[in-house]
């Protein structure tokens, strides 16, 4: 999208609003981009003079969301102990993601329809067309609030193997792709719209890694 059409877009914050409440309620492919329309009152010939169609909004939205929750947790990397043990650090990590979740209701809402929608074939594609849509943009926002990559877990695991935390005979790499397999389809195995459920099962998860990686 344009960056001179997005700022001249004066009800742009309330069609961020509207449209996150929408996905969030119904999902992808369920929500209407009329009903989103509607509510903020906007006509379409103004919606696809900043958007391509709805695809293009929801990607927008997770731009939005993604760095809004890396400023976030950049803003609070001094609060996490980086020489406890990796798994402290991931329940840290976590326990941030959340605080952001509960500050922010709306990127909230979002995120149960973002969970709910995880692993079907639609959203999947999606996802594969942002990643490559979107390659440049995730490089810059990750550099400019002082993250190496997007993939802190794979960074995480690198520091435990270095610290002797995980057992060195479970090969790295297939470490880092059960792990990072585990969390990016936790949403799956919880079934659920509740975060504060969500937040505890993030814990069995981790307990459960613990407990199978840690060091004899």
């Amino acid at each position: 999208m344009d960056e001179n059409k997005e700022k001249s877009f004066e009800k742009r914050e309330e069609l961020i609003k509207v449209a996150m409440n929408e996905f969030g309620e119904k999902g992808y492919e369920n929500a209407s981009l009329n009903n989103i329309l509607k509510e903020v009152g906007i006509s379409k010939g103004t919606f696809y003079y900043h958007y391509k169609n709805k695809e293009d909004l929801y990607m927008h939205l997770i731009d939005i969301i993604t760095e809004e929750k890396l400023k976030f947790i950049s803003a609070r990397m001094g609060s996490i102990n980086f020489n406890e043990d990796v798994f402290t650090i991931l329940r840290n990590l976590m326990k941030n993601g959340m605080k952001f979740a509960n500050k922010n209701p709306n990127i909230s809402k979002f995120t149960q329809g973002f969970v709910k929608d995880w692993g079907t074939p639609i959203h999947n594609e999606i996802f594969r067309r942002y990643f490559i849509s979107r390659a440049d943009f995730l490089k810059d926002i990750t550099k400019k609030y002082g993250f190496e990559n997007m993939d802190y877990i794979s960074d995480l695991i690198e520091i435990a193997y270095e610290r002797g935390e995980i057992r060195k005979d479970l090969p790295k790499e297939f470490v880092k792709k059960i792990i990072n397999h585990l969390f990016i389809n936790l949403p799956q195995i919880v079934n659920s719209n509740n975060l504060n459920e969500y937040e505890l099962a993030a814990n069995y998860l981790i307990d459960f890694i613990k407990n199978g990686l840690v060091k004899d």
